[in-house]
């Protein structure tokens, strides 16, 4: 029996440890814990521990805790890469650089912008994915800097990214889907933000996820290519309203679903429930786009959607606001979205 114990034991472990996943040999696993018990105290140092370009994938099970003192970056030699969390609110990837005037390179605060370089300091966020292949499962992923200007939770240039039951947390840009192509699907995830916090260029299929907005503000900016089929797809989403926003005159105004930000924005919201406070204009802004209401290259589609503000008989007379039709709609599958040229599908797993 004793040669048995610490393999039952092994065993066990993993059952508590990754309980959505069978031991699957094509995959390696790395522990993360802040009071010592893991592999390593730091995510980042995790993540520089793997081997280049591996088709294997790599699991980094985070347990819980604030991990808020290191601006995180997966490089794009960094591939296959899963973080699975213990628990959403309890496992929290968080920073608080901000862009701004001045600072150290327009980062602030400054001595904290100081103390990262290159690629992890491109932006704000407080993760920046460049590596294809990403998977998230149980993370909070937050920016804390508040109502001050671009703040991200998190920046995603990488393709082909799956997250389950994650949270993005900021204020302004919360996410950035900055890279033209580039695939990324979110299943029951939460999204917070005011202002153009849902932004870019990506793709991005959101299948029941919550978007909660402060008041004020835009839910999203795209500027998606003139010959890309899809940008943002919002797919059986809730759209809900946050009081006790940072700025507390946010709480007393409407929210709207976007604005242009460059190129010919594409975005979809599909059999979603709009809860109030959503702008019944939808879009009332250009934001210096001028050919954006009389370009049929905007596709900003709505279908069968639920709730108080999802009538859009008020939305802008723009040419390419509208309500797509039911064969339409079929093309905005999950597949289809997100086949791409390799016919890539996210590998959806089964619970």
């Amino acid at each position: 029996m004793k040669t048995f114990r610490p393999f039952l034991l092994i065993i066990l472990l993993a059952c508590t440890f990754f309980p959505s996943y069978a031991i699957n040999n094509s995959e390696s696993y790395i522990t993360v814990s802040l009071d010592g018990t893991g592999n390593f105290s730091s995510i980042q140092e995790a993540i520089n521990s793997i081997k280049n370009n591996q088709e294997k994938r790599t699991v980094i099970f985070i347990k819980n805790g604030l991990y808020d003192t290191e601006k995180i970056l997966i490089p794009e030699d960094k591939t296959n890469i899963t973080f699975r969390g213990e628990s959403r609110d309890k496992t929290i990837i968080s920073y608080h650089i901000y862009d701004c005037k001045g600072g150290f390179n327009n980062k602030c605060p400054a001595e904290d912008a100081a103390k990262w370089t290159g690629q992890a300091i491109r932006t704000s966020a407080s993760i920046t994915i460049q590596g294809d292949g990403f998977q998230a499962e149980n993370i909070t992923f937050q920016n804390t800097a508040g109502a001050v200007g671009q703040a991200l939770a998190i920046f995603i240039t990488s393709d082909k990214n799956v997250f389950y039951n994650c949270a993005f947390l900021s204020y302004q840009d919360t996410m950035l889907l900055g890279k033209d192509q580039t695939r990324s699907y979110f299943k029951n995830c939460l999204i917070l933000g005011r202002t153009d916090y849902i932004y870019g260029s990506g793709i991005g299929f959101f299948d029941s996820c919550e978007i909660r907005s402060y008041g004020g503000g835009w839910i999203t900016a795209p500027s998606t290519p003139k010959k890309q089929n899809y940008g943002f797809v919002f797919y059986k989403c809730k759209l809900t309203f946050a009081n006790n926003s940072p700025r507390p005159k946010d709480d007393n105004q409407l929210i709207s679903l976007g604005r242009p930000w460059h190129n010919y924005p594409k975005v979809a919201w599909i059999k979603c429930e709009m809860g109030e406070k959503i702008n019944p204009v939808g879009w009332p802004t250009l934001w210096h786009m001028e050919y954006a209401p009389t370009s049929k290259d905007l596709h900003l589609y709505e279908y069968k959607n639920t709730g108080v503000s999802s009538d859009i008989s008020q939305r802008a007379t723009w040419a390419g606001l509208r309500e797509l039709m039911p064969d339409e709609a079929k093309l905005y599958s999950i597949k289809n979205v997100l086949k791409g040229n390799d016919n890539w599908i996210a590998k959806l797993q089964k619970r």
